[in-house]
């Protein structure tokens, strides 16, 4: 199937963007912060306040104008990703003309007013290089995104630098927001995995800033390793059974079991006597998923797109290895008071799907209290129950990974097992002391895409997507 065929089972040759409407609450956690819904009100408020009725001009960009093809509005960009910048929505503008333009295969893309390389100011000169040396590359590589704007912000967020949260509130940086000299280097594996892309269309948020998400996949892939998901696996041979496991002779009895082929090796005799002969044996086996405790912070700080992205992301990652089988997560946001949590167990895909029709990325709640959460849910998989289930978790005594954005006091002196932690933004380092005490982690995230991993036995260390 061709490029362009492609496209049209996705997109029907109709690239325009949906007109923004207001999100609204689904679902409702019980709690005296949500009443019958998520939120305090059935309608959020706007994301955005900019002016969707204001015409663009895009005079200047460096792309031609494609025939068959609308160029995004800036409105349509801005729902998109955070781009508050006109240079930057220029360069979105232009982008996405180019995957249009590699989608039909036209490579004679530069606009009229720039095709005279020699009539250019040598500052324009410089521009023309940069940006013809970049677009030309775009043709010849694999470019995440199901339509030309997608596949522009996921390039866009690529080649974006690193800011400070202040200079880009301040409008400050404009000239090295964007490094055109970056190399394009896309995880083809991340960006086509069929249990991420299945869960950012069951999200609104997700499905707005879909290529933000991914791009978070790539580091939640480098910190999410701190947090292995591992499936146990255990054997135990029996007398009789259907499943067999190879392995190397451990008894003289188990000569029937051996593969005949190894009688005509040459040195048989001597590998009969050492025992080191091949035998399929019947087994018991037995797998056992990986069991995560995940509380989410539902304070009102929590309230930013910018965190609630990236708690999208550690979820969404999260539950790939859900869908997969591998993992089972028990689900709860959290405050200031035990009886608020109600607990959702995820352990397959209908799961999943189930619990993103339902997730609000509109926190409203008080203050937390970490310390008293953690404790109460400890003691409560001690005790065999976790709260407002039925399951008994004392065995395997499951992980506790906490998502919040360090704002509030811990509250506690000793954690009383194993506990890990995200925080977004804003860090603790009392909450971190607390995770290395138990031998857990605490991961760091920044405004500026930063992540930091601490660890007992490794200190801080930074994480690289």
């Amino acid at each position: 199937m061709g490029q362009a065929s492609l496209w049209d089972d996705y997109y029907d040759g109709d690239y325009y963007t949906p007109t923004y409407t207001p999100r609204k609450s689904k679902g409702g956690w019980k709690s005296k912060y949500g009443g019958s819904g998520w939120s305090k009100s059935s309608w959020s408020s706007f994301s955005y306040t900019w002016d969707y009725g204001s015409a663009d001009n895009n005079d200047d960009l460096f792309v031609k104008d494609p025939t068959n093809y609308l160029t995004p509005t800036a409105a349509e960009i801005r729902k998109k990703t955070h781009a508050p910048k006109q240079t930057s929505i220029d360069t979105i503008k232009e982008l996405a003309r180019i995957c249009y333009f590699k989608m039909i295969d036209e490579r004679e893309y530069v606009a009229e007013k720039y095709a005279d390389y020699d009539s250019l100011s040598e500052s324009e000169q410089g521009e023309y290089q940069q940006k013809k040396a970049l677009y030309d590359s775009i043709f010849e590589q694999f470019i995440p995104g199901f339509s030309p704007l997608e596949q522009a912000i996921s390039i866009y967020l690529k080649l974006k630098g690193q800011s400070t949260r202040e200079e880009r509130e301040d409008g400050e940086d404009e000239k090295n927001e964007i490094d055109m000299t970056k190399r394009l280097d896309f995880d083809r594996q991340l960006y086509c995995d069929p249990t991420i892309n299945e869960q950012l269309d069951l999200n609104e948020l997700s499905k707005e800033r879909k290529m933000e998400i991914m791009n978070h996949l790539s580091l939640v892939g480098q910190f999410g390793s701190e947090f292995k998901v591992e499936k146990e696996i255990s054997e135990k041979i029996v007398a009789n059974s259907d499943q067999y496991s190879t392995m190397i002779m451990r008894d003289y009895s188990q000569i029937h079991m051996m593969n005949l082929m190894q009688r005509v090796y040459p040195n048989f005799r001597s590998k009969f006597l050492t025992k080191d002969l091949i035998v399929n044996v019947p087994v018991d086996r037995k797998e056992q998923v990986q069991k995560i405790i995940i509380l989410l912070d539902y304070s009102g700080s929590m309230h930013e797109d910018e965190k609630q992205i990236w708690v999208n992301a550690i979820l969404i990652d999260r539950f790939r290895y859900v869908m997969k089988g591998e993992a089972e997560v028990f689900f709860s946001y959290f405050v200031d008071e035990s009886e608020d949590l109600e607990f959702q167990h995820i352990k397959d895909r209908d799961d999943v799907i189930k619990f993103w029709q339902t997730f609000s990325n509109e926190p409203n709640g008080g203050g937390t209290a970490i310390g008293d959460i953690v404790e109460y849910v400890a003691n409560e998989v001690t005790n065999g129950t976790l709260h407002n289930l039925d399951v008994n978790l004392s065995e395997e005594k499951p992980e506790i990974l906490i998502i919040n954005d360090g704002q509030d006091s811990v509250g506690t002196n000793a954690f009383p097992y194993k506990v890990n932690a995200v925080s977004l933004m804003q860090f603790s380092d009392e909450l971190k002391d607390l995770c290395l005490a138990t031998e857990g982690k605490q991961i760091e995230i920044t405004y500026d895409l930063e992540t930091f991993a601490y660890s007992k036995e490794a200190g801080k260390q930074q994480l690289k997507a």
